[in-house]
């Protein structure tokens, strides 16, 4: 929802007519390109008297902020200005201003609401192949920045090139998308081969063993699992394993829809178990369903991690028909032709949705040499928020009146 105080941009919509209709208390405006909107008077009140949209104008006299019983209010006369709508309310002699733009960049109708909520840009192995890097350099450019949001946005993965290879240089880097996440593994996770007596409480688990990894999104064993994920790499594996491979669990998901749709409803609406009890700092579980749906039926977030997967706690009837449906999605996800493949070499970083893509990699000799990786991760509202301001002080209020879906914890 576009913030109202931007009084100083002038509107680009043009209006041919405004009316109201105390009957059904509604306010209509057909517009210059042919569109309608259909403002309830509730809504309108509503707008002017929220304080979270930057009114500092907003009453205090009551510390309810909640406007009028709906069926209470109506309308004595409608003004319309060039930038603005001035209603004149009978039912209290009021009268609240409403921009153009705000109404026009916020109208309910269902045509409007859904281009303010992209759908996902699919992608394959092969189009992940063909996706265009950006360099190092074009973080410090606020346009080239823009477009990085945007392909995390669209396609959930972007990929940078020229990095330095200083140790915490993602920790600076991760500046220009949000503040660092803090988890129990601290701000900054170190990926290295290390000799097995060195690991620590993490030996042998996940990302810092040697085996091949299946893909897989990050701590969905958490309640907001990790977002937005930076990984970049210091050292390659010297004999060329640990090849990096990413899938677009959206897609697989949206598949599966179509492929297997009994499989498809029991994932996106029995939460099941995802847990993590591997080291004495970890007493980890929650419980969420492994394909969310926004309320069109859209999905907008999946997790999935064998590893932290544990047996089904569902009614015994339901537990066969899990795994029927685990398995008809895993088919989906591992699919060959889904997978990006990539061994990152010094300097390379990729910026993904971990909410969305899953990512993995191949076994690679540990005794061949230190593989150094350094991954941080931000909340997607953080990078979000962000990204809404960058497109707001470019002009670019196309992007900036978006509304980012809710990844994994979007359930329809």
């Amino acid at each position: 929802m576009a913030q109202p105080q931007q009084s100083d941009r002038p509107s680009k919509y043009g209006m041919d007519s405004v009316s109201h209709d105390d009957r059904c208390r509604m306010v209509s405006i057909a517009w210059a390109d042919g569109h309608t909107s259909r403002f309830p008077y509730i809504w309108l009140r509503h707008a002017r008297y929220f304080p979270s949209l930057g009114r500092p104008d907003q009453a205090h006299e009551t510390d309810f902020v909640l406007p009028e019983e709906p069926t209470t209010l109506s309308v004595a006369a409608i003004e319309a200005g060039d930038q603005s709508l001035l209603v004149h309310w009978k039912h209290d002699g009021s009268t609240t201003e409403h921009l153009i733009s705000f109404l026009r960049d916020n109208c309910p109708s269902d045509e409007a609401r859904r281009e303010r909520q992209p759908l996902p840009v699919r992608w394959s192995g092969a189009d992940a192949a063909t996706f265009e890097w950006f360099e190092a350099a074009d973080l410090e450019s606020p346009a080239a920045r823009l477009e990085i949001f945007q392909r995390v946005r669209d396609k959930g993965l972007a990929l940078v090139r020229n990095v330095p290879t200083e140790p915490g240089t993602v920790m600076d880097l991760a500046k220009h998308f949000g503040p660092v996440r803090r988890t129990h593994h601290g701000s900054l996770f170190n990926i290295r081969s290390l000799p097995e007596d060195r690991q620590g409480v993490r030996a042998n688990i996940g990302a810092t063993a040697s085996n091949t990894l299946a893909p897989h999104t990050d701590e969905g064993f958490r309640h907001a699992p990790l977002g937005i994920m930076l990984f970049h790499c210091l050292k390659p594996d010297p004999s060329g394993g640990g090849v990096s491979t990413f899938v677009d669990g959206i897609a697989a998901a949206e598949d599966l829809k179509h492929s297997n749709p009994d499989a498809f409803a029991f994932l996106r609406s029995t939460p099941m178990v995802l847990a993590a009890e591997r080291n004495k700092q970890e007493r980890f579980r929650t419980r969420c369903k492994l394909i969310a749906t926004d309320g069109a039926g859209v999905v907008r977030g999946v997790r999935m991690a064998d590893r932290t997967l544990p047996p089904v706690d569902l009614p015994v009837e339901e537990i066969e028909v899990a795994y029927v449906a685990l398995r008809a999605f895993c088919s989906e996800l591992y699919a060959s032709y889904r997978v990006f493949e990539h061994l990152f070499q010094p300097g390379e970083m990729a910026i993904f949705d971990n909410q969305r893509v899953l990512h993995s990699r191949k076994a690679f000799n540990r005794e061949a040499g230190e593989r150094h990786i350094q991954q941080v991760s931000i909340e997607r509202d953080e990078f979000h928020n962000l990204f809404r301001q960058l497109a707001e002080e470019m002009g670019r209020f196309d992007l900036a009146n978006w509304e980012p879906d809710a990844g994994a914890l979007c359930q329809d």
